[in-house]
């Protein structure tokens, strides 16, 4: 399983689960990915990552699932802004 494979198949059932508590989890996987992509690439994995949890987001069937996608993305963009 590649990094990406293993980052978005943590933040998954993390999704569908909801739980706020979780988010540090989250937060994890987000930082393992971006540790071990090469720092030119990274802005760009994680954008991929972004359209992932959109993708669940989309999909999600209560609002704890949207809240913490949500969370996630704006961590996302808080690292993102991190490389401008």
């Amino acid at each position: 399983m590649d990094h990406f494979d293993k980052c978005t198949s943590a933040l998954r059932p993390l999704i569908e689960k909801g739980d706020t508590d979780d988010l540090h989890l989250a937060e994890k996987a987000v930082n393992e990915y971006v540790a071990v992509t090469p720092r030119p690439h990274q802005a760009s994995a994680l954008e991929s990552v972004k359209t992932v949890v959109e993708e669940h987001r989309e999909t999600a069937s209560g609002h704890h699932q949207l809240y913490f996608a949500d969370a996630i993305n704006d961590y996302i963009e808080k690292l993102m802004r991190e490389f401008e």
